[in-house]
């Protein structure tokens, strides 16, 4: 009785872990600052940037 007691708690708290990673994972990509990427400059050729 005590092994499957400990197996849900196991269970529950895989489950809260991921959800929180992924929570945390999303709001981390929403609001971070939008730094250009390597290779690419902030602007097209057209918007008037030297």
């Amino acid at each position: 009785m005590d092994t499957s007691l400990i197996l849900q708690y196991v269970i529950i708290a895989a489950i809260v872990l991921f959800a929180g990673y992924s929570l945390f994972k999303n709001i981390r990509k929403n609001f971070t600052s939008k730094k250009f990427k390597k290779g690419k400059p902030g602007c097209d050729s057209d918007c008037g940037c030297s």
